[in-house]
């Protein structure tokens, strides 16, 4: 069973996201009706919902298809689902005039910034099915900007950052499964024990790709080695940090055992992708992922997680001992010029129900931060999984992530610079002076100074 996430206010007080309750209880959000009047305005209807995972539709199936599913949404509503689905898609179809009613797993912030989805609040205030008291904090507060709720928060929203490893490679490495690294240095040599090289000195296994997945982003280098590019409050970005020259340095060595070319001949191969490709593919022995690794991989590749094992992410050595954490929302953001906002909104409260995460969690292995349904978990469930719902209490940094209206621009450049730091073509200092004045024009091309 899994304990209470986290206390709300403790959590709130350690990641420095605690907003004064006068804000949030004076925000103003756009008019919209109640639950009950947005059921007489839906039916019959058509709701439509863009997402940008994959994976995601076998669960949507099952949900729409439930006797309680069509009960709460009232009369002869279809609910029209499209997976894989991504931003530009949906910034295409707003151009056009004809967006979907609602989206998910897209850039948040950036599409309220653009003035294209409704405030949610008053919606909230008038369901009988959310309560917000019932959401982990730090993962309902992550839904707001400006005193105003961006999107409902549902599908997915539990923990971000974890190291998992094969245990099977570990052992035939002759590296002890029961005594992971916890620090950048460490799991360098085992990067180095753990990556093959066939006799033409190809690369046939990685040990560590240090920059996919959730390793990859901005907040998270930035956390491990106890920095923050982005505030919140005063929405300053400090990208031009010694910590994150160190951060991207220690990344850059992981590709220069393997080479860089070599690397990326490694990751061309079909079947040996980012975001988990080559760990199923047993391609790669290790991955910094969220909690949704260990269920994703028992679903996707049973064969390969049953040698999965989580610990947690690593810090530099300096900072031995950090246990470092995120979390934040995925939402359910609904469309200003969408055809069925308030079936859409309808929609979002139904993925509260618990009958809808257990869907979730058994088809995806995705967890929702419902404090209520938490503790019905089987920690068991997947391989890796009990070490996200065991050491919650042990965190010691938080972050809510992913809370800057450029973080995916960010994401990108790093990405870019990065390669160079890599190749040698640049040095690190060059890069985060480079990515801070990127992010600085950015910021002002977009208006949002």
């Amino acid at each position: 069973m899994a304990e209470r996430l986290v206390g709300r206010r403790a959590f709130l007080r350690s990641t420095g996201f605690a907003m004064g309750a006068a804000a949030l209880a004076a925000c103003a959000a756009p008019a919209a009706t109640g639950s009950d009047d947005a059921a007489a305005a839906a039916e019959p209807a058509v709701v439509t919902w863009w997402y940008a995972w994959g994976n995601l539709d076998p669960a949507v199936e099952t949900i729409s298809g439930l006797e309680s599913f069509r009960d709460h949404m009232g009369g002869d509503t279809t609910l029209d689902f499209r997976g894989s689905t991504n931003t530009e898609a949906v910034l295409t179809a707003l151009a056009a005039g004809d967006p979907p009613d609602g989206g998910s797993n897209m850039d948040y912030p950036n599409l309220w910034t653009r003035g294209v989805v409704f405030a949610c609040n008053d919606w909230v205030d008038g369901s009988d099915v959310i309560n917000p008291d019932d959401v982990v904090d730090a993962v309902w507060q992550g839904g707001f900007y400006d005193g105003n709720l961006i999107g409902v928060p549902s599908i997915e929203s539990f923990l971000w950052y974890g190291l998992n490893y094969n245990a099977q490679h570990v052992e035939e490495a002759g590296l002890d499964p029961d005594d992971p690294p916890l620090t950048w240095e460490g799991i360098f040599e085992w990067h180095k024990a753990l990556s093959k090289f066939d006799d033409g000195g190809n690369v046939t296994r990685i040990g560590l790709d240090p920059i996919d997945a959730m390793a990859g982003e901005p907040d998270f280098i930035s956390l491990s080695y106890g920095h923050q590019w982005w505030d919140d409050e005063t929405q300053a970005i400090d990208l031009n940090h010694e910590l994150l020259v160190q951060g991207i340095e220690m990344q850059a060595e992981f590709f220069r055992h393997i080479g860089p070319d070599n690397f990326a001949g490694f990751r061309s191969v079909e079947g040996q992708g980012a975001w988990g490709g080559a760990f199923n593919a047993q391609a790669q022995s290790m991955i910094i992922e969220g909690y949704w690794h260990a269920g994703e991989t028992t679903i996707q590749q049973p064969d390969v997680a049953v040698h999965n094992r989580a610990t947690w992410a690593p810090v530099p050595a300096f900072r031995e001992g950090a246990r470092i954490m995120a979390t934040g929302p995925h939402m359910v953001q609904i469309f200003k010029e969408g055809q069925n906002p308030e079936g859409m909104f309808k929609v979002s409260e139904f993925l509260h129900n618990h009958e809808a995460c257990q869907i979730i969690f058994e088809e995806v292995g995705w967890i929702m931060g419902i404090e209520s349904w938490l503790p019905t978990i089987d920690a068991d469930a997947y391989p890796g999984l009990r070490f996200y719902i065991d050491g919650i209490n042990d965190v010691t940094d938080w972050l809510v992530g992913r809370r800057s209206p450029l973080h995916w621009y960010v994401n990108t450049q790093l990405w870019e610079l990065r390669e160079q730091v890599y190749r040698d073509l640049i040095t690190a200092e060059e890069a985060v002076v480079e990515l801070q004045t990127r992010a600085e024009n950015e910021w002002e091309a977009q208006g949002l100074s």
